[in-house]
């Protein structure tokens, strides 16, 4: 376990929790439906945050240890977001 991983790993579930709240905030106070969408991706990064945080301080889960699934699964975020921009 590198010091890095830890940093990353807090990083991105704080960041993602934080950005969450706003965007929850926002959709509170506008109902613009693009900016549900783009909470649930909040939501999926949250969960990602902590499976990471998992694997590096508990049990090893498989899915996040190879950088493929890593790299697909950021993918799978970057088509959500794109798909929320588009929709109208």
């Amino acid at each position: 376990m590198e010091i890095y991983e830890i940093v990353i790993s807090a990083f991105i579930t704080i960041f993602s929790v934080g950005l969450l709240a706003v965007s929850l905030a926002s959709y509170k106070k506008y109902k613009n439906l693009k900016l549900l969408f783009v909470s649930f991706v909040f939501v999926v990064f949250f969960i990602k945050g902590i499976l990471m945080s998992i694997s590096l301080f508990g049990m090893e889960i498989e899915l996040l240890s190879s950088i493929l699934s890593v790299g697909f699964f950021d993918l799978i975020v970057l088509i959500l977001l794109f798909v929320a921009t588009l929709k109208r």
